[in-house]
């Protein structure tokens, strides 16, 4: 009997197992709209966080912009390449949905909450609020495909 039940777990986990690798990702590279940044979406943790890891604006090779306009005036030298801009993006019941986060904006300096879902697999509607979502703001991400040659290199930790 007890064979039995194991067996019945133990495929029971697969099935399980399967469910989670057919649900939808947000994993990957993002081009912001306009194009002008990269940001990679990550596994942190249980939740999901984003980088800028890219920048397509940028005026000459090696030229990176720093985060003025942050509210921290120790971080204002920092390069916005390599910048954590997201974070704490915790699945929500609705495959392809993550809800509870934030979003840091380096044009404004602002910080939001932030919730995302996908609207298909290549398409990222990312949306930024103050107090409750119905106060906010929804941009489009499209998946990045090919090779992005203005890749930056994030500062090194410590």
């Amino acid at each position: 009997m007890k064979a039995m039940s194991g067996l019945v777990l133990a495929a029971s986990l697969s099935i399980a197992g399967a469910a989670l690798a057919d649900e939808p990702s947000a994993v990957g590279y993002w081009v912001t709209p306009e194009g002008g940044s990269v940001v990679q979406i990550e596994q942190c943790g249980a939740n999901l966080c984003g980088q800028i890891v890219g920048l397509r604006t940028t005026r000459k090779p090696g030229d990176s912009p720093v985060d003025i306009k942050n509210p921290d005036k120790a971080k204002r030298d920092k390069p916005i390449c390599g910048l954590m801009m997201m974070g704490s993006l915790t699945p929500a019941k609705t495959a392809g949905k993550w809800e509870g986060g934030w979003v840091y904006d380096p044009e404004s300096g602002d910080t939001y909450k932030a919730e995302m879902k996908l609207d298909g697999p290549d398409k990222l509607d990312l949306r930024g609020f103050v107090g409750i979502s119905l106060f906010g703001r929804t941009m489009s991400w499209m998946r990045e495909t090919g090779e992005n040659k203005n890749r930056c290199t994030p500062p090194k930790a410590g």
